[in-house]
């Protein structure tokens, strides 16, 4: 096999491991990846060992070696200095939305529950009140009410899903990682 048909065949293994980790995630199913990832990996090293040519010599091994370090010291102490920012971001007052819940004990002695959401960083009251739900009968909710209560949850996070923020996070890492690892590469492959 040759160098280029390895690296096809390398390409086409990761998108459909990834295609199958993504689409067991959108799923639930997290008994694919368990399966996928280790027979990608089988398929590959397979793959490897029928290549006849040189992949690398052991100039190029010492320099994708050293990239490799410096990239996970980059980023990972990047990383955990970007994400104590964004956590503090995401915990500040301001930025919080603030959810208050009231229990209530009805008259004739059923539990009623209001849940109310009001702007970020401001003190409750009518003037800032974003939403609110009330069941009225908390051990007999009714269908309208679970329906009313499930929708008053999702739309908290509609905005997050609308945007795609997990994948857009997930797509952004994995663009620094390759950045910085190829900065790295070309810095060593010039440097040696």
């Amino acid at each position: 096999m040759k160098r280029l048909i390895y690296l096809i065949c390398t390409l086409i293994v990761a998108c459909m491991v990834a295609a199958m980790v993504g689409w067991s995630m959108a799923a639930g199913n997290f008994l694919i990846p368990v399966i996928a990832i280790p027979l990608g990996i089988i398929v590959v090293l397979a793959c490897r060992a029928q290549v006849d040519t040189v992949i690398a010599d052991e100039r190029e091994k010492r320099i994708r070696s050293k990239a490799a370090l410096r990239t996970l010291e980059v980023v990972v102490i990047g990383g955990a200095i970007a994400a104590i920012i964004l956590y503090s971001f995401v915990v500040s007052i301001p930025l919080t939305p603030i959810i208050t819940g009231k229990l209530f004990i009805n008259a004739d002695g059923t539990q009623s529950m209001t849940i109310a959401e009001y702007t970020p960083g401001s003190v409750p009251g009518p003037q800032t009140l974003v939403r609110q739900t009330t069941i009225q009968n908390l051990n007999a909710m009714n269908e309208s009410e679970a329906i009313a209560y499930c929708s008053y949850v999702r739309e908290g996070f509609q905005e997050n899903e609308n945007r795609g923020l997990v994948g857009m996070t997930i797509g952004c890492i994995l663009v620094v990682l390759l950045g910085t690892f190829g900065a790295f590469y070309l810095y060593y492959d010039k440097k040696y």
